[in-house]
């Protein structure tokens, strides 16, 4: 874990001659550990094999955050995933376009009037609670939007 990516890594047995483009296309799914696999099938964890890529993809795309990247080697596959939208950027670039009127743009526009405010003064000029502008408000510092 860093603050710009995430990697994800797992032990896997692919063909001799296997590529990214291989993984990224139409292919044949071969659970590595076929018992775990149906297992988890049979319990409804897993809808229909091989649609694992697809999936990231496309939550990776709603969600706005780059596709990942994937290294593969013979054994194993890693993921990295960078630089992921949170839910305080979204507020934020939301509120950069004006018209909204989440916790976030509230904070952001006391804040511009009155930057020497306590967190629990923002908390009563904008009617939230203490605690959900401190979180708040520690998302931003963290996102770096503050």
């Amino acid at each position: 874990m860093y603050a710009d990516r995430r990697y994800i890594a797992n032990d896997c047995i692919f063909p001799e001659d296997w590529t990214i483009d291989d993984l990224m296309g139409k292919h044949r799914s071969r659970p590595y550990n076929p018992l775990i696999a149906n297992t988890f099938f049979r319990a409804g964890f897993i809808e229909a094999w091989g649609r694992g890529i697809e999936k990231i993809k496309d939550s990776c795309k709603e969600a706005g955050n780059p596709m990942p990247e994937y290294t593969i080697k013979r054994e194993d596959i890693m993921v990295m995933f960078k630089s992921l939208v949170s839910r305080t950027d979204q507020d934020t670039n939301q509120a950069n376009q004006g018209g909204d009127n989440s916790v976030v743009t509230r904070i952001l526009k006391v804040i511009q009037e009155e930057p020497s405010l306590s967190q629990k003064k923002i908390a009563d000029v904008i009617g939230e609670k203490y605690s959900t502008v401190k979180y708040y408000m520690e998302s931003m510092k963290k996102s770096g939007i503050m």
